[in-house]
């Protein structure tokens, strides 16, 4: 496996024909479907089912179905990488990635920040390597898991929210036992 260096130049250096706009949504004329078929010959020797492969096409023409085949493309670019080729890699792991993980993490972060954000590339590699058992050279599985907790867009995003609920509430049972303080003095005031 080699260094997370080069997984990131790999997904910096995407080429263009992975960045267009997936059929389906809009005027896009890339077939995702296609993408991760050739993919999957090329990791396994055989096509997908074609039930795994409808998860690739455009249900809709939205900005989250748009944003989440555009994080599918770039991690079939990922795991195009020559590095993936040579392991033994579990098909079905791969197609969960594809289509349940990736989409949470669509849900939470745009794709274009790929091509910008070197911590979204290595939330990317680091998912990547976590769902398919590998690990990077000289690293640890504790390491690489408090690497991907530093990156990863989705559990901040879930953290930020948990904080927010906690405020609302905090907020909430302050109103609360002040209106109890007011009411109580006011009773009290009454009865003198």
């Amino acid at each position: 496996m080699p260094p997370l260096a080069e997984f990131l130049r790999w997904l910096a250096e995407m080429p263009q024909a992975f960045r267009v706009e997936p059929l389906g949504v809009g005027q896009g004329q890339l077939p995702v479907h296609a993408v991760v078929a050739d993919l999957f010959d090329t990791l396994f020797g055989e096509h997908p089912e074609e039930a795994l492969l409808a998860a690739f096409r455009a249900a809709n023409g939205g900005k989250v179905e748009r944003n989440r085949l555009l994080w599918v493309l770039a991690a079939c670019h990922l795991v195009w990488h020559p590095a993936f080729r040579g392991q033994a890699l579990d098909r079905s792991r791969l197609g969960r990635f594809l289509v349940q993980d990736l989409a949470g993490l669509a849900a939470v972060v745009a794709a274009e920040a790929l091509a910008n954000d070197e911590e979204r590339r290595e939330e990317l590699v680091r998912r990547t390597l976590r769902t398919l058992g590998l690990q990077l050279p000289g690293e640890t599985a504790r390491e690489a898991d408090d690497r991907l907790a530093q990156v990863d867009s989705v559990e901040k995003r879930r953290l930020l929210q948990e904080a927010t609920d906690k405020e609302k509430r905090a907020r909430e049972v302050r109103e609360m036992m002040a209106r109890r303080a007011a009411e109580e003095a006011a009773a009290k005031v009454s009865r003198e």
